[in-house]
């Protein structure tokens, strides 16, 4: 009787080893799926030029970093038009203070490379808002989707974000106004 529970007890650890394992590479195999799609949204919305980056951080110019807020903090690129509405902190060369970047405007010579040794898609734009305001981006988007962001003018210094960018899908395809809500 004893040899028979053995008999059985070890034929249960071992089935039970057997199905863990197997659930096991299900999931690594479920990942990496999640990951290639995550990668293809990635490629498709840079390369249709729509997409939204939220930014969580912000990297001054003469060192230091601080948090965003990304609801608050993004660029949206939705084919021609361009809208920027960040925090900025650092030297300005106007009169009037500036403490934000709040643009609706149009992105001009939109320029994109694809690196693909790197995985890393570089976009250089101007968005322009024809009222005299201009700011130059300098965008790094890599494959997975985390991206940093420099952004220059004449009125201001030159100021970094990082943040995550995430694709504008075709049902929610609007036409972006001001005081649209996002």
């Amino acid at each position: 009787m004893k040899k028979l529970f053995i008999v059985i007890t070890i034929l249960v650890v071992m089935v039970s080893c057997v199905t863990t394992k197997e659930a096991k590479l299900s999931r690594a195999e479920l990942r990496n799926a999640k990951k290639i799609a995550r990668q293809d949204e990635v490629r498709n919305a840079v390369e249709s030029r729509k997409y939204i980056i939220k930014f969580d951080r912000l990297y001054f110019s003469y060192g230091g970093m601080a948090d965003l807020l990304p609801r608050a903090n993004y660029i949206i690129v939705d084919g021609e038009k361009a809208i920027i509405n960040t925090a900025y902190l650092g030297r300005q060369f106007d009169i009037r203070r500036i403490a934000a970047i709040d643009i609706f405007g149009r992105s001009v010579n939109y320029q994109l490379t694809n690196n693909l040794l790197k995985g890393i898609y570089k976009v250089e734009m101007e968005v322009n808002n024809g009222g005299g305001n201009s700011f130059d981006l300098y965008l790094d988007i890599s494959k997975n989707g985390y991206c940093t962001v420099s952004v220059s003018s004449l009125k201001i210094s030159y100021i970094r974000y990082s943040g995550y960018i995430v694709p504008i899908s075709p049902k929610t395809d609007t036409i972006l106004q001001e005081g649209n809500a996002i």
